[in-house]
C-alpha cells in the first residue's frame, strides 16, 4: 500500500454572499450551467467530516477547497486538515471560477499534495469503515475498465471529450492485448458481459463510471497536461461547466487505457441514488444501515421537499455520526 493517501475534497456555499456576489456579475456575462442544484448546500458536510474520521482513519490528509469561505463550525487548527483557496492552486487568469471542470483539472498542483489521493464531491459520503486496499493496491489505483457504449441523452459533454482524447492516443485493440486480465477479469462480475459484446469495435465505444470517490495518481494529471495542455487550458477558461469541457474522468480514462490500475469492482464499494420523493426514504436506510461503504446523493431536480429531505438526512446521519469529529470546532 502507498505510505499516504491524502482526500481532496471541493466544496462551495451556494449561500454565502460573497460568492452569490460574485456568481450574479459573471452569470450575466458568460454561458454555462447554473442551475440552482449546482450550488445548494443540503447542510450536510459535517457528516462528510465525520464519515471520513470514523471509516477512513487511515487518511493522511484532506485537503478541503473553497474558494475563500468557510462553514463556521470547520477547525482549521485540525492537523489533518489543509484549507485550500482557488488562487492556491488554479492559475490567477481562470479565476473566479463557478465550474467544478476547472477545480478538478487543477487538483495536482496543490501543495503538499501526496502522489497518491482520492478524489471526492461533497455529495458522496462515507457510511461503513474501508481500508487503503480499496483505493489502491500494488501502488496503483483499484478500478474497473469496463466498455460502455455512449448513450447521448445520459452523457455530458465532458465525458465524450475525455473518451475522444483516449481514443486519439491509444488503440483500443492494443490495450486490451497489452493488458488482457485487466479489461477482460471476471471480477467484473456481470459488466463483463457488456466489454466481451463491445470487443469488436474499433474505437472506444464509452467506458462505464461510478458516481463515488475516484483514486488517482498525482503522475497521471502531470502526463495528460503534458499531451493536452491546450485543450485543459480551454476548459480552464470557461467559468461554468460547458459542453466544451474536459473533467477529471479523462485522468481516469488515461490511467486505464495505460494499464496504470489495479483490477477490482469498485462498483461494489458505493451506491449512487437520485434524491427525490421514491428514493428518499430507502436513502435513509441504508445510511443508518451502512448498507455501503460509500453513498453517493445526487441533487438532481429543483422539484423536491427540500427542507423536509434536508430533515430527515440529518436525522439518518446523526443515528450513525452523532459525535463531532476533530474537522468540528
Amino acid at each position: 500500500m502507498p505510505d499516504e493517501i491524502d482526500i481532496v475534497l471541493p466544496w462551495v456555499d451556494g449561500n454565502d454572499p460573497v460568492w452569490r456576489l460574485r456568481f450574479d456579475c459573471f452569470s450575466d456575462l458568460e454561458k454555462g450551467d447554473k442551475r440552482n442544484i449546482r450550488f445548494r448546500d443540503w447542510g450536510l458536510l459535517q457528516y462528510w467530516f465525520r464519515g471520513v474520521e470514523k471509516f477512513a482513519p487511515w487518511i493522511r490528509k484532506i485537503h478541503f477547497i473553497t474558494s475563500g469561505e468557510l462553514p463556521e463550525w470547520i477547525n482549521l487548527e485540525s492537523p489533518k486538515l489543509n484549507w485550500v483557496k482557488h488562487e492556491d492552486y488554479i492559475p490567477q487568469e481562470f479565476l473566479p471560477t463557478f465550474s467544478s471542470n476547472v477545480i478538478e483539472i487543477f487538483m495536482h498542483r496543490i501543495k503538499d499534495l501526496s502522489e497518491h489521493f482520492i478524489y471526492f464531491n461533497d455529495d458522496v459520503f462515507l457510511t461503513a469503515p474501508t481500508k487503503p486496499a480499496d483505493y489502491f493496491y500494488k501502488q496503483l489505483p483499484t478500478d474497473f475498465a469496463i466498455l460502455d457504449p455512449i448513450v447521448p441523452r445520459d452523457v455530458y459533454g465532458s465525458y465524450v471529450n475525455g473518451i475522444h482524447v483516449v481514443d486519439r492516443y491509444f488503440s483500443k485493440r492494443k490495450v486490451v492485448e497489452q493488458h488482457f486480465s485487466k479489461w477482460i477479469n471476471l471480477k467484473y462480475g456481470k459488466y463483463l458481459l457488456k466489454s466481451m459484446l463491445l470487443l469488436p469495435w474499433r474505437h472506444f465505444p464509452g467506458l462505464l463510471v461510478a458516481h463515488i470517490s475516484q483514486p488517482y495518481r498525482k503522475t497521471t494529471f502531470e502526463e495528460v497536461w503534458d499531451v493536452e495542455q491546450l485543450l485543459l487550458l480551454e476548459t480552464a477558461k470557461s467559468r461554468f461547466r460547458s459542453q466544451a469541457d474536459v473533467n477529471q474522468w479523462l485522468f481516469r480514462f488515461w490511467h486505464l487505457a495505460k494499464g496504470d490500475f489495479s483490477p477490482k469492482n469498485t462498483l461494489k464499494r458505493g451506491r449512487y441514488v437520485s434524491m427525490d420523493s421514491t428514493t428518499i426514504d430507502a436513502i435513509c436506510g441504508w445510511i443508518q444501515g451502512g448498507e455501503w461503504q460509500e453513498i453517493c446523493l445526487n441533487d438532481v431536480t429543483e422539484d423536491v421537499d427540500f427542507e423536509r429531505y434536508k430533515q430527515m438526512l440529518h436525522e439518518a446521519f446523526e443515528h450513525i455520526l452523532p459525535e463531532k469529529s476533530n474537522f468540528e470546532k
